[in-house]
């Protein structure tokens, strides 16, 4: 599931990257800090929400993600069996009450995911 659903990570902090650039980091590095100072003084407070906001994307996105689910855990019951591969045993047992219940929790709650992302957002001032 993480390397179906990472490139939403990787797309939320790349930008970012680009525009903040490495001169703040060259210039900490001049001034003989250490890379793991650098990284949490100087590159940590300006990817912070895109690290955030790709986290959220991809714990959305993971949560319905189903085909690199299936294949490649195998969807042993009660082992490796995740939310959606769930709903899908359900509707192939005609349990459609179950399938339609556990669909609207992970909907609900990728929803109110994106929604506190949102909040959080506006709250930070961030577009």
């Amino acid at each position: 599931t993480l390397f179906v659903t990472f490139p939403l990570m990787v797309r939320e902090v790349m930008p970012v990257l680009q525009e903040i650039g490495t001169q703040q980091e060259e210039a900490a590095s001049t001034l003989g800090a250490y890379s793991w100072t650098t990284f949490w003084k100087v590159t940590w407070p300006s990817i912070r929400w895109a690290v955030i906001y790709g986290v959220v994307l991809t714990i959305a996105r993971a949560l319905g993600e189903f085909g690199a689910v299936l294949v490649v855990s195998g969807n042993i019951i009660n082992r490796t069996q995740t939310a959606t591969t769930l709903i899908y045993q359900d509707v192939e047992n005609f349990n459609v009450t179950s399938a339609n219940g556990a669909a609207l929790v992970l909907a609900a709650f990728s929803i109110g995911l994106m929604l506190m992302m949102e909040w959080a957002k506006k709250r930070r001032g961030v577009h």
